[in-house]
Formats: C-alpha cells, sequence, structure tokens
C-alpha cells in the first residue's frame, strides 16, 4: 500500500504502475509471491500455478517466513524500481528487527528466486499498459478526451490481453443499455433515466435539491484517483480488507490463523488484479464502450437525455493538486471501481462466511460491521478547491455489500460514470436490469461491474477453498 502512495506523489516516485490496474497488478503480484512462497516453504498448497523451485521446497516451515517476505519484497522491487532505494534497507530493518539473521541466506535466495517467478507471469505488462493504443473511430457514444481535457491521453487500451493470474475471461457481460452495435445504441428508458441522475447529482456546483452533502461526501471519500499522497481504488479497498481483519482479531482474537488471514489477503489481491484484466477488456471492446457523462452530456442523442453544452462534472477529486471538474482518461463501462470493489469484498464475504465468522440473510447481505477513515478525509489531505485539510470523517458501514454499493454509486455524485457503469437492479420478473439500486444481492442485476467483479470473486473463491454453497448463499452467481 505504500508502495503505491509513493508511486502517485511525485516528489517521491516517477510512478512506476501508476493507474489503477497497474497498481492492482502489482499487490496482487506481491501478496500471492508472499503466501505462495511460504506456502511451498511449509508443504500447504499455493495459489498461483507456478512450480515452485526445488530449494524453496527444502528450506522447510520454520524458514517459510523470511522465503515468503523475500518473494514479496522482490516482486516490489522489480515492479517498482524508483523505489528500490527505499525497499531495500526496508528488508534488511525487517530482517534485523525480527532477528531473522542476514542478507543472502538460502531462505531469502529462494524467496527471491520465487518473486522472479511471479513477476514473470506478466512480462507482457509494459506493452498492454502503453498509453494511446486506442484510436477513437467518431463514433457516438465512444469514449473521446473531455472538452476540458482535450490533450487526454488513453490507459489501458490493450490491458484485456494481458494473462490473468487465476481467473478465466468472464463471458456474457451484458452490454450497457440500449448498446446494440458497435456504433449504435437504442433510446431506452433506463439510458435515459440514468442519464438525467448523472445530470443531476454529478454536476460541478451542487444546487439545492440535487446531490446532497452526504453523497457529495460518498463520491469524495470513495475517490483515491490517482492523487498524490492517496493512490488508487486497491489501496483503499486493501486498507478496508485490513481494517476488518484486525476488528475480527480484536473481538475474538484467533478466529483466524495467520495462515488464513494471509490466504484472504492474497486472494483479495489476486481477485483485483484479474478484475482489471476483465474489466479493462470490456472498457475498450467496441460492443460494449460507453463515452463518459463529459463527452455524452453535452452530446446527447434526443430520446437518450437532452443536450447540455456548459454541464461539467464534480470530477475526480484531485485531492492535494489544483485541477477540477477531471474525468478518467478511459471508457465508462464497466466502472473499475465498481469491479475491484465488488470482487475485493464479495470475496471477502464469502471467507467469513466460510470460516462462521460472519452470515448472509435470506436476501444475501452480510453482517460484517466496521468503520474506516478514507484518505481523502483524514484531516490531512487536501481539498484542490479550498486548498485546505479536508475534514477528519469516520465512515461506518453495516455490511461489506452496503460498502459495495456505495462505492460504486460514489461515482455517480461526481458526474464521472452513469449508474448503470456500476450497478442495476434485477426487474421483478428476473428477466433483464432496469434502473434503480438494489437493496441486497438478491436483487442485483448482472449490467455493470458489481456483478462483473462478484463473478470474479466466485471464481476465485472456489480456489481458495470456498464452498459453492457458500457462494450460493451470497445471492451473487
Amino acid at each position: 500500500m505504500e508502495c503505491i502512495r509513493r508511486d502517485h506523489t511525485e516528489i517521491l516516485s516517477s510512478g512506476d504502475q501508476a493507474g489503477p490496474f497497474l497498481s492492482a497488478r502489482a499487490v496482487g503480484m506481491a501478496l500471492a509471491a508472499l503466501n505462495d512462497a511460504k506456502a511451498h516453504a511449509s508443504g500447504r498448497s499455493a495459489l498461483l500455478n507456478i512450480t515452485a523451485p526445488a530449494k524453496l521446497t527444502a528450506i522447510g516451515a520454520a524458514n517459510s517466513n523470511v522465503a515468503g517476505a523475500a518473494a514479496c519484497a522482490e516482486v516490489l522491487r522489480l515492479r517498482y524500481p524508483n523505489q528500490a532505494h527505499l525497499l531495500e534497507p526496508a528488508w534488511l530493518r525487517w530482517l534485523d528487527y525480527f532477528g531473522l539473521g542476514a542478507a543472502g541466506s538460502p531462505a531469502e535466495m529462494a524467496g527471491r528466486a520465487f518473486g522472479i517467478l511471479v513477476h514473470q507471469q506478466g512480462m507482457d505488462d509494459p506493452v498492454n499498459a502503453a498509453i494511446d493504443q486506442y484510436t477513437p473511430s467518431g463514433a457516438r457514444y465512444e469514449h473521446i478526451a473531455p472538452p476540458s481535457d482535450p490533450m487526454q491521453h488513453y490507459a489501458g487500451g490493450r490491458w484485456g490481453m494481458s494473462t490473468p493470474l487465476l481467473a478465466t475471461r468472464v463471458t456474457g457481460f451484458p452490454f450497457p443499455p440500449g448498446r446494440t452495435s458497435a456504433t449504435h445504441v437504442d433510446h431506452t428508458a433506463h439510458y435515459a433515466d440514468d442519464f438525467e441522475k448523472t445530470v443531476n447529482k454529478g454536476e460541478s456546483n451542487r444546487m439545492p435539491g440535487t446531490r446532497t452533502l452526504p453523497e457529495e461526501i460518498t463520491g469524495i471519500g470513495w475517490g483515491y484517483d490517482g492523487s498524490m499522497e492517496i493512490g488508487t481504488p486497491p489501496r483503499q479497498y486493501l486498507q478496508i480488507v485490513l481494517t476488518v481483519l484486525d476488528l475480527i482479531e480484536a473481538q475474538n482474537p484467533g478466529s483466524l490463523s495467520p495462515e488464513e488471514e494471509l490466504a484472504i489477503l492474497a486472494g483479495v489481491g489476486i481477485v483485483m488484479a484479474d478484475a482489471g484484466i476483465d474489466a479493462w477488456h470490456y472498457k475498450y471492446a467496441p460492443t460494449h464502450m460507453m463515452w463518459r457523462p463529459a463527452i455524452g452530456i453535452p452530446n446527447a442523442e434526443t430520446g437518450n437525455g437532452v443536450a447540455d453544452p456548459s454541464w461539467q462534472p464534480l470530477g475526480l477529486p484531485n485531492t492535494n493538486g489544483s485541477k477540477r471538474n477531471l474525468t478518467p482518461n478511459f471508457p465508462s463501462y464497466p466502472s473499475g471501481h465498481a469491479t475491484f470493489g465488488a470482487a475485493a469484498f464479495q470475496l471477502l464475504r464469502l471467507f467469513l462466511v466460510e470460516k462462521d465468522i460472519a452470515n448472509f440473510d435470506e436476501n444475501g447481505v452480510d453482517n460484517v460491521r466496521f468503520d474506516f477513515v478514507s484518505d481523502e478525509f483524514n484531516g490531512r489531505n487536501k481539498d484542490p478547491i479550498t486548498m485546505q485539510p479536508r475534514e477528519h470523517i469516520t465512515f461506518g458501514y453495516n455490511s461489506l455489500w452496503q460498502a459495495i454499493i456505495d462505492n460504486s454509486v460514489s461515482r455517480l455524485y461526481l458526474g464521472v460514470h452513469w449508474q448503470f457503469d456500476g450497478v442495476t437492479k434485477r426487474n421483478a420478473a428476473g428477466t433483464d436490469d432496469e434502473f434503480g439500486i438494489p437493496s441486497s444481492p438478491s436483487e442485483l442485476g448482472k449490467t455493470g461491474g458489481v456483478w462483473l467483479g462478484a463473478k470474479i470473486a466466485n471464481e476465485i473463491a472456489l480456489k481458495l477453498g470456498i464452498s459453492p454453497t457458500t457462494i450460493v448463499d451470497s445471492k451473487i452467481s
């Protein structure tokens, strides 16, 4: 998480893995390397399909902590070369603090060798992550640079071609409402309703009766849009997962073993990494691509909305910066926030229910209660409008399901997404999706990133040993 923060803070690092899909990839590999090297050394089952070097399996359980940490550290060094001068001293201090011997031990060398193997699972990442590997064709509803940022580049045009760590491509992912081909969107009530909601809730200047102050706080609090000192959404989701695990340990010490906690952390890292690949595959698929509100509202077609050439979004929080009304530099559908967040929290929900630490009600809502402080509202990081630190605000949730929903809908309140990019509600007949926010997983439609991320989490859950029955009980399938 610290590597992600530094990576997006220019005075600390020039940005090795900047942006959400690269951050997710790096953290997924680092946590997988940590878990799997330790597992191989201890004789337990690993998650990734990587054959362990013989020297790793030979070191034994007594040296597994060093091997696992060394594998993780090696991935971080390789993924964040501009932070190597910070990572190497931290590694040596860690060895010294825990009395684990000098650098260069067989366990360390075995772990480092395994970390290299994990890193090599993404050798094509630099090519796939290169900017501007997409050229707009000029078709309507297609993503282009917004008027407020006409020189904006396009990120992740080829990222959907990257090799996932564990998941397989989700097929049959629905088109956004009305999208019937790469060049056409039908006039639909669903699109028109979502259009109107974004016009009112996401506009730059909040008017009475439209976006409320709590909604604006929700939008900013779930931001993490690559700002200085904050980084990207995968960092926030890991912060929340760790908060939940710490709370469980405080309330019921020993209810999860260190190996179980490490497995779910690695699973969360992996599922976010793989969710980013699927989300960006569909973002740039001509059959699924959708323009951002900053382009779509000024250029609306009759039947799908009323054009407003002067409309601007509240925009990305741009914390500790000075710009306003910013829009992400990739297409809108599906929402990356919704996909990453649902993937992480659905996997955690399933894990905790499987371990009898939490449960689902009859509609699939979990009872995981937690509070967290977003770095967007930590009393230190500054608002770009006032140039003063924002308040210190504690966000409270009664379930991870509600966090999934708020994380998704938060993008609407910033005006950078349509609601259907993230979440939709299943209609009464259960045959299609309709406008609205589902109150429970049993009402969740398949259109949008929440369903996509949860679907990927369900696949990774099986690899963590979570039973199909638990997945069915979550009401997301």
